[in-house]
């Protein structure tokens, strides 16, 4: 069975090389998109004076979807009514992340 990475001392090294330029091209073209309008909406919307649930899905629910517009904009896909899909699944993800990690963030902060 041949061995996934040989057993040259650098290859690693030629592995995380690799992986960070995927990494880096795929968060410019997917995450700063839907992070800028994000973090635009919020400043506008004042999310994070009073950060609680109504405000965090104020924000979310405006923008994600522009976010999601914005992305496709930028890379060219989906298409049609595939869009709409798209920003469902979106939104179910990000809505999903969001919770999880506001959750995260109350254990942590309680914890200290």
């Amino acid at each position: 069975m041949r061995r996934l990475l040989p057993g040259r001392s650098g290859t690693v090294w030629y592995v995380l090389a690799d992986c960070a330029a995927g990494t880096v091209e795929g968060f410019l073209r997917n995450a700063v998109p839907l992070l800028g309008v994000w973090f635009l909406v919020a400043w506008l919307a004042h999310t994070y004076r009073r950060p609680g649930w109504r405000s965090l899905l104020r924000n979310w629910i405006v923008a994600v979807p522009i976010g999601l517009l914005v992305r496709t904009l930028i890379v060219g896909s989906p298409k049609s009514g595939k869009i709409l899909v798209f920003i469902a699944v979106g939104l179910a993800f990000t809505l999903l992340l969001l919770v999880l990690g506001r959750l995260l963030a109350r254990l942590l902060s309680r914890a200290r």
